[in-house]
């Protein structure tokens, strides 16, 4: 079966800092309260999630992710109440663009 896809990401100066990689970022950090563990759930090296957190960070008006330095009980991060509301935001586009898809995939002959 032969299906449209469509990425949606974010640029600031030309550059991507929001898309589906920081989004599942996002959502693992909520979920495990860790950087560290985040990382390993998305299969990627802590130093690629703590460059994508800081890339996060820079080209945000507020933090997204807020990250706690490491003590006698570890450290940690967590999402900021702004970062919720980006994630939410994002998942709507992301169902938009979903259903405008789904509505030209019975249309368009390429994919018949």
């Amino acid at each position: 079966m032969k299906q449209l896809k469509i990425k949606c990401w974010i640029e600031a100066d030309g550059e991507k800092y929001y898309g589906p990689g920081p989004h599942e970022l996002l959502k693992q950090i909520q979920k495990e309260g860790s950087l560290s563990k985040a990382a390993v759930k998305m299969h990627m090296s802590y130093k690629k999630a703590w460059a994508m957190a800081q890339r996060l960070n820079q080209f945000s008006e507020e933090a997204l992710v807020i990250l706690k330095k490491g003590g006698q009980h570890g450290g940690g991060a967590e999402v900021s109440p702004y970062a919720l509301e980006i994630m939410k935001e994002y998942e709507e586009l992301q169902l938009k663009v979903r259903q405008q898809i789904d509505q030209k995939d019975k249309s368009l002959k390429i994919l018949k």
